[in-house]
């Protein structure tokens, strides 16, 4: 079973029709996606156990990351025209592992946040609403 580094792993946002690494990234997280379901329990169900049915559907959950933030580069740039101009982008997260594994998803929605403190440098927070599904290898 092969542990895969975290160094090395590119994250990709679509600048100009063009996949552009996003640079000093600190770290990432995805939060998980999830079938969709719903209450399926009837009054006539055995059992204290409440039942649940799938809809038919996925939500593909949410991709965040941290980075030292410098508004002159050009792809923490991007990430803040999407606040302006919402817009769909497709982004891409390539890991080191033997393949490389490339994970690819649109967000259909961002946040972005920036904190700063004296003993650290200026870090800014993005938030990536995935719409439909990432897809997995």
């Amino acid at each position: 079973m092969a542990k895969v580094k975290v160094k090395g792993t590119v994250i990709k946002q679509t600048i100009s029709s063009v996949l552009t690494a996003v640079a000093q990234i600190i770290d990432f997280s995805h939060d998980g996606a999830e079938n969709e379901t719903y209450d399926a329990t009837t009054i006539d169900t055995s059992g204290a156990g409440k039942e649940y049915s799938q809809t038919g559907y996925s939500e593909g959950g949410n991709f965040n990351f941290t980075a030292f933030y410098d508004p002159a580069l050009a792809g923490h740039k991007a990430i803040t025209v999407y606040i302006a101009t919402p817009t769909n982008c497709v982004w891409n997260i390539t890991t080191t592992d033997s393949a490389p594994t490339t994970n690819v998803f649109t967000a259909a929605g961002v946040t972005f946040g920036f904190t700063g403190a004296m003993s650290d440098g200026l870090k800014c927070d993005v938030g990536l609403k995935i719409t439909g599904l990432m897809t997995y290898p």
